[in-house]
């Protein structure tokens, strides 16, 4: 079988690749290295150095695929508030782009990299699949587009499609300077300097942050599964942004200072993912709590 990862050399994309190449005897990695954490290098992976938007390139890559990861989009709130034309190009043509290519080449399964973010603020705790959706960015709204097309394209064509609504996925590779997706490793990073630690707001929000490997496995096992639904992976436990500071700087025995900012207005206040649709459907279990996966991470900084 043929496994294509769109974006396989991004944060998420290259730890699916990493995972799935035990799995599957061609991975395809489709990817325009413009955000590359990092490149898989083995025998039965391959990079297609192209981008999503260039459907026939995409509807090329496409050919005798099984299973499609689609992970690649453009990954910063912020930015998209700043320039949302630039935003809905990436992640609305190029993930029509995919399922063009999909349904033309009558791909088995469409696996689709979704985010908490289409949540907005939410009314209750933990957040379920059924919650309101109030995206609160140009951003949000581009990834609910996504999982609209996936449900077009089951509904018109059979498509068979599952998405995947991440909470905060972090991990080895992330990118420090995406304020965004990368608060765990801009603390780092700066914790092993012991450069000031930036907290917009009073730091009592909270967020569901969920190792980089647990979102990794929950692909593999929503490309085995049979459903086509919508469903949250986090961790199922929240941490306050104080509190994540703390423990970084205890781990990295930093002397940073904490600094306060004025709080973003993309910034839900409150996030915690019920996850028990992701274990019934699809057998998901998140292996590494918060503070394993910071003492994992410290290694990597280090």
């Amino acid at each position: 079988m043929i496994a294509l990862v769109t974006g396989g050399y991004g944060f998420i994309g290259n730890q699916i690749a990493q995972l799935i190449a035990a799995e599957y005897a061609e991975v395809r990695i489709l990817d325009n290295l413009s955000n590359t954490a990092r490149p898989i290098r083995l025998p039965n992976v391959r990079l297609i150095k192209s981008d999503i938007r260039d459907t026939d390139a995409t509807n090329e890559a496409f050919a005798d695929v099984d299973v499609v990861f689609h992970t690649a989009a453009r990954i910063d709130v912020v930015a998209s508030t700043r320039d949302p034309f630039v935003d809905m190009d990436n992640n609305v043509k190029g993930t029509l782009s995919v399922c063009e290519a999909a349904r033309r080449h009558d791909i088995s399964k469409l696996v689709y990299s979704s985010s908490a973010a289409v949540y907005g603020n939410a009314d209750f705790f933990p957040i379920n699949e059924s919650s309101p959706i109030r995206p609160m960015s140009p951003y949000a709204v581009s990834k609910y587009c996504g999982e609209l097309y996936m449900a077009a394209y089951h509904n018109l064509y059979g498509l068979s499609t599952l998405s995947l609504r991440y909470f905060n996925v972090y991990g080895p590779y992330q990118r420090p300077e995406n304020e965004y997706s990368g608060v765990i490793s801009k603390f780092f990073f700066n914790a092993v300097r012991n450069a000031p630690l930036k907290i917009h707001g009073d730091g009592n929000q909270t967020r569901d942050f969920v190792y980089v490997t647990d979102v990794a496995k929950a692909n593999l096992l929503a490309a085995k599964s049979d459903a086509d639904a919508v469903v949250n992976i986090g961790s199922g436990r929240e941490t306050s942004i104080n509190d994540l500071a703390a423990i970084i700087k205890e781990i990295a025995l930093s002397d940073s200072k904490v600094a306060h900012g004025a709080p973003r207005i993309s910034d839900g206040r409150r996030s915690l993912a019920d996850i028990s649709s992701a274990k019934r459907i699809i057998n998901y279990e998140p292996a590494i709590n918060i503070t394993e996966g910071l003492r994992k991470l410290k290694q990597f900084f280090l």
